[in-house]
């Protein structure tokens, strides 16, 4: 026999992983996963995403961040300056 896991497709379309699952294959937050169909199911694989792709995420977020608080280049210079400084 197979090995079986249940988990619960919640309101808002999310799963859970079981813990042995997520420990076996390495899996862990933040990681995407690619969703193939097959058949009457799903085959997931861990997706690996290029240093590239993450840090454009990354840098994404902080711009918007950086526009949401007003942050600009003098503000970034001056952190800068002090982060130099606590060495």
């Amino acid at each position: 026999m197979k090995e079986q896991y249940v988990t619960k497709v919640s309101a808002k379309g999310q799963i859970t992983l079981p813990k042995e699952l997520r420990e076996k294959y390495g899996l862990k937050e933040g990681d995407y996963l690619l969703l193939f169909p097959q058949g009457q199911g799903l085959r997931l694989e861990k997706a690996t995403v290029s240093p590239l792709a993450r840090f454009r995420e990354i840098a994404g977020r902080t711009e918007k961040r950086f526009r949401e608080e007003r942050v600009g280049p003098a503000e970034v210079e001056e952190a800068i300056r002090w982060a130099r400084q606590q060495k």
